[in-house]
């Protein structure tokens, strides 16, 4: 059974191309995701950045992390089968959603799998102007970038889930297991 509602930290590698050619590589990463499935039926998935790692084993999440920019992501297609959902990502939120952390408006794609744990396949490519409302950093879509522009690029990210003391999932696989072994 997938695992419909959950808030989970996660080590992301992250590679950062060029919005034109996003084979075209300019830097990697090792950094801090909160990953966050809810709604009633579980259509929305928000990921959003938390930090870079100092340390790079990754096995335990810092318990301080909290979100930074957040993509937000819609269900597009789900299979028990594969213990996989695929979330198309939105580069304008929903009037009624709110997020945490600043929202970052992007297209792509989400490959969620939830398997022995919780693994995110992204291909990210965003455009945006950054700007200030009520004191708080806001982002904005653009459509058409210049090219080269600063603020327009394409991100892929690999990451899976690690232990956090902030972590909530219901209805899941996990926690089936932790009842198990639980009861010896």
């Amino acid at each position: 059974m997938l695992a419909k509602s959950f808030v989970v930290a996660m080590t992301a590698d992250i590679a950062r191309s060029d919005y034109a050619r996003p084979t075209l590589i300019r830097s990697r990463s090792r950094e801090w995701l909160i990953a966050c499935r809810w709604g009633p039926d579980g259509e929305y998935l928000s990921i959003a950045t938390a930090g870079r790692m100092s340390d790079p084993s990754g096995h335990l999440a810092p318990g301080a992390i909290a979100p930074i920019h957040s993509l937000f992501g819609v269900l597009a297609s789900e299979s028990e089968t594969d213990a996989a959902s695929t979330f198309l990502l939105v580069r304008q939120l929903p009037i009624p959603i709110e997020l945490a952390g600043t929202f970052f408006p992007a297209d792509g794609y989400v490959l969620l799998q939830q398997r022995e744990s919780i693994s995110l396949i992204s291909q990210i490519r965003y455009s945006h102007s950054c700007g200030w409302l009520d004191g708080r950093e806001i982002r904005k879509d653009v459509p058409d970038p210049a090219p080269a522009s600063a603020e327009a690029m394409a991100w892929h990210i690999e990451a899976k889930r690690c232990s956090w003391i902030g972590e909530f999932i219901s209805g899941s696989v996990v926690q089936e297991r932790r009842a198990i072994f639980a009861a010896g």
